[in-house]
């Protein structure tokens, strides 16, 4: 992490040419470090680059995140004549170009594949895949039906007490039920295994951070100071879709697979529980 104070003679810069030429970087690579939320301003994330500075302000720059590479090849966890489902690395968007989706279609040579859900893009874990659009069609009725269960794992900023508890409130002016259990806390830090009931946008990372225990790394949610230095250090959200279970439309037999803990979440574990 690149730390900096803005001095008398650098509050006449905006943050955008301040994290320029503090790092010598083009304008273009030091809006993209904004567009990634990779600064902080007096320990708030900051992502406006004509935010103009004060004297005295604090800056904090992570370093770059690291691209992922064009057609990778994914762990599978569970593959048949009908669906795919695989590990998600964060970093890398569902579907669109150059999505996940679109580097199945190439490993797997068939443009018929497609997304049945979607991840956030830095969410890491288990994701769905059609092979066709009849298989489509059909698990998107076992989502409509709430047929399917779906176990994340989540640090999050702030001791939390409670072994269990529900946070039922409307996201997006839509019904969003999530449960919570407490697998760890610490002083600050806390790591939880969550379950939902409803499948709102981002409603995970909203529903926390209403109680005021945003996901660590968030990079929307989080309004407020982050005094945790390794709070602050985290690339992106400590989110990961650990298990997704459900029957299987066609062979009725239960499908339930588990994807494996990341090694940016292992290491973060690490760090704050150590």
């Amino acid at each position: 992490m690149h730390k900096f104070i803005v001095t008398h003679r650098d509050s006449e810069l905006t943050l955008l040419h301040f994290i320029a030429n503090k790092l010598s970087l083009s304008n273009k690579k030091a809006k993209q470090l904004l567009d990634d939320r990779l600064v902080f301003v007096n320990r708030k994330r900051v992502w406006i680059a004509s935010y103009q500075l004060k004297t005295g302000d604090s800056i904090e720059v992570l370093p770059g995140k690291t691209r992922q590479p064009e057609k990778k090849k994914y762990d599978i966890l569970f593959n048949d004549d009908c669906y795919v489902i695989v590990s998600k690395p964060p970093g890398i968007v569902t579907n669109g170009q150059n999505s996940i989706e679109s580097d199945l279609r190439a490993q797997f040579n068939s443009d018929q594949i497609q997304a049945v859900h979607r991840l956030d893009k830095d969410t890491s874990g288990a994701l769905i895949f059609a092979k066709n659009k009849n298989a489509f069609e059909e698990m998107k009725k076992v989502f409509k039906k709430h047929e399917i269960q779906k176990i994340y794992r989540v640090i999050v900023m702030g001791k939390i007490c409670k072994p269990a508890f529900t946070i039922n409130s409307p996201v997006g002016g839509q019904t969003a039920v999530t449960h919570i259990t407490l697998l760890k806390k610490g002083e600050n830090t806390s790591y939880l295994e969550v379950t939902t009931e409803t499948g709102r946008r981002h409603q995970i990372r909203i529903h926390l951070a209403s109680i005021g225990h945003p996901v660590i790394g968030e990079t929307e949610y989080a309004r407020k100071q982050i005094e945790n230095t390794l709070h602050r250090e985290a690339k992106r959200q400590m989110l990961h879709a650990h298990r997704i279970s459900f029957v299987h439309p066609y062979t009725k037999k239960k499908i339930s697979d588990t994807a494996p803990i990341p090694h940016d979440f292992i290491q973060c574990l690490r760090l704050l529980f150590s």
